[in-house]
């Protein structure tokens, strides 16, 4: 947080094109977040469209806002919400419910995180004899919701909703759980979701919005291992960076090699398995994964040329700004190019012990 504070507070070692954007454009002014507010798209959550899919990209904004600028006016807007979500959500219903707590919790979660450290905040309710809070409904509602892993990228989901929730409550079991399932599961880790032989995700035949999604989820749970000291980017030889660069090259619209026979579990769900790759969502400005992928390729030191082509098509469109879309965070370059400057991305060869 700190080397992207320094990056947009001192304009000459900006590297960063979304400085102008973030000072310009911020979407999330601080007269928008009345408690009211927030209550009112608490009672009213439904996994139906995600209509409370705002609140924790709002959430997330100003917390990094807060960081940035050291107003405290952003740290105090941004424990309101926390608050309001911690005392008053109490059940999460829907078909999608997994798919919502792995996206929009994991938001959330994340900028708790900020504030718990960075900001100094204490959540309201919180006590000896615990009952209430923020990290109640986080363990109770959001880890308890996650635990049971979908197949394909919908586990995907929940495997790096798992990592952040584990980190912010301190649970070294949940946490070894979820590196577990991103290694070893046989429906929603990273081998069952891309080809260690090419990198081909096993969605694409079904369409390419879906592999992106996958790409992104996987680079956020290995961003969260990373702080923590654990390496998931060069897992099984780099194969996550090895699907950016199969996906980079089909969505820029050049040939790859398919194998019909690399599919994801439950394909029948969703009209598969498919004969032929599918160009349905095609194009490298889909989903806002390029940053995230590039500077992981970037930071191990591992040549990605297709995955720099399409970061750099998406750059000269105007890059990963805001965005309102609950699959990945706003901001890609200011988020992820940290990398190169902060600490290592951590070893392959132990499990968490602590912060």
């Amino acid at each position: 947080m700190e080397v992207l504070r320094t990056t947009l507070t001192h304009s000459h070692h900006t590297k960063c094109k979304d400085q102008s954007k973030y000072s310009a454009g911020d979407r999330y002014r601080i007269t928008r977040h009345s408690r009211k507010t927030q209550e009112r798209l608490i009672k009213t959550l439904s996994c139906v469209g995600y209509p409370a899919h705002i609140a924790p990209h709002s959430e997330t904004d100003l917390v990094i806002l807060g960081y940035i600028t050291k107003d405290q006016a952003h740290w105090t807007r941004s424990t309101t919400i926390l608050d309001a979500w911690g005392s008053n959500l109490t059940n999460i219903i829907g078909t999608d419910r997994s798919l919502l707590v792995g996206l929009d919790g994991d938001l959330f979660v994340n900028a708790a995180e900020i504030m718990r450290w960075e900001g100094g905040w204490v959540e309201a309710g919180a006590k000896w004899q615990g009952g209430s809070g923020f990290s109640i409904q986080l363990y109770w509602l959001f880890a308890r919701q996650s635990i049971v892993i979908g197949q394909a990228n919908y586990g995907l989901a929940s495997i790096k909703a798992l990592l952040s929730f584990a980190v912010y409550l301190d649970d070294v079991a949940l946490y070894n759980y979820a590196i577990n399932a991103y290694k070893y599961d046989l429906c929603a880790g990273i081998e069952a979701n891309l080809d260690p032989a090419t990198g081909q995700s096993a969605e694409a035949g079904r369409d390419q919005a879906h592999v992106l999604d996958g790409l992104g989820w996987l680079a956020l749970a290995s961003r969260v291992a990373g702080s923590q000291g654990y390496d998931l980017f060069a897992y099984s030889h780099n194969l996550l960076i090895r699907g950016a660069e199969y996906a980079a090259k089909f969505n820029l619209n050049e040939t790859v090699p398919y194998n019909k026979n690399f599919y994801r579990c439950e394909a029948v769900l969703v009209n598969g398995p498919w004969a032929n790759i599918s160009s349905q969502s095609r194009g490298v400005q889909t989903k806002p994964v390029w940053d995230i992928l590039h500077y992981g390729a970037a930071s191990h030191h591992v040549n990605a040329p297709w995955t720099a082509k399409a970061k750099a098509a998406v750059d000269a469109s105007g890059g990963e700004g805001p965005t309102t879309n609950n699959d990945m965070p706003s901001w890609g370059d200011l988020l992820w190019s940290v990398s190169l400057n902060g600490p290592s991305m951590g070893n392959s060869n132990g499990n968490r012990t602590g912060h």
